[in-house]
């Protein structure tokens, strides 16, 4: 009999464990895991997610992503957020995409994105790199698609548009100012929501 009543609370339980492996984005709808790895060059980088949002385009939902961190630390909100854009951790930003959006748009809402949050004098600095990762978005997304943008320790950037790895882009200042696009005062997303998981307030 104890067996008999046992069974259903062990797959009770397994069945919550697999439900919280990953996490929903309520706007869109798209699911997260809660944790992430990535390995370049022998060396393996465990991420934690720390929060998901929605990226709307007047009223139209573009995407849903998930920001993961290797070793995120609780924190006051805005002080997660600084830390966000301070070189040194592994972070990984997903991006999966609600609707079809032409390339062009999507060239042109990442250029707008590296100009504001960024000063002139970086902007001048970084322009080439700018150019080179806004080269990436070639071809127009579809719904469901993924962008997978990583930011390992040192700077070093690299993106996977549509499953394909781009080459690496090397420099902190660059990295910072991608992620400002989301992260930064001018997020273009509700940037709580990307730390709620750590965020202490």
């Amino acid at each position: 009999m104890k067996r008999k009543l046992l069974l259903p609370l062990i797959l009770f339980t397994v069945a919550a464990a697999v439900a919280q492996e990953s996490v929903q984005e309520p706007s869109t709808g798209k699911s997260f895991p809660v944790a992430v790895k990535y390995a370049r060059n022998g060396v393996e980088y465990p991420m934690s997610l720390t929060g998901v949002a929605v990226r709307k385009k007047l009223v139209f939902k573009v995407y849903g992503m998930a920001h993961y961190e290797q070793d995120p630390v609780k924190a006051p909100k805005e002080e997660a957020l600084g830390a966000m854009l301070v070189d040194g951790k592994a972070r990984q930003i997903t991006m999966d995409f609600a609707r079809d959006v032409d390339a062009g748009k999507i060239r042109d809402a990442y250029m707008d994105g590296f100009r504001e949050n960024a000063t002139a004098d970086e902007f001048k600095s970084i322009q080439p790199m700018v150019d080179q990762f806004v080269g990436f978005f070639s071809n127009e997304v579809k719904e469901n698609q993924q962008f997978i943008v990583r930011w390992l320790p040192g700077g070093v950037v690299v993106a996977t548009v549509a499953g394909e790895e781009k080459p690496s882009i090397a420099s902190p200042l660059f990295a910072r100012v991608l992620w400002s696009i989301w992260l930064g005062k001018d997020s273009i997303v509700d940037r709580d929501d990307l730390v709620a998981r750590i965020g202490t307030n």
